[in-house]
C-alpha cells in the first residue's frame, strides 16, 4: 500500500461521523485552475462525460459507491 493511500485511510477512519462524504481535489502548481475531470475511491473511477458538471459528476460517484463501515466516511480523490 502506498503512503499516500495509508494517509488516505487514516483520514477515513479519523474523520468524525457527522461528516458526510468529501472530496479532496489534488492540484499541481500548473494545474491550479483547472475543473474536476476524474474521481476515484479506491479501486473505482469516475470520468466526467461530455456535458457533465462537476456537481453531476460527484453526485454520480457518491451514487455508486457502497456505503461507508461505521464509524468511517467516504473519501473521494479528485483529478
Amino acid at each position: 500500500m502506498t503512503t499516500l493511500a495509508k494517509r488516505i485511510e487514516a483520514l477515513e477512519q479519523e474523520k468524525p461521523v457527522s461528516i458526510g462524504p468529501f472530496f479532496i481535489h489534488l492540484i499541481g502548481l500548473d494545474t491550479k485552475d483547472s475543473e474536476i475531470e476524474r474521481i476515484t475511491k479506491g479501486n473505482q473511477e469516475w470520468q466526467r462525460q461530455p456535458g457533465e458538471s462537476v456537481q453531476d459528476l460527484k453526485d454520480r460517484a457518491m451514487r455508486e459507491v457502497p456505503p461507508p463501515k461505521p464509524n468511517t466516511s467516504t473519501l473521494f480523490v479528485c483529478y
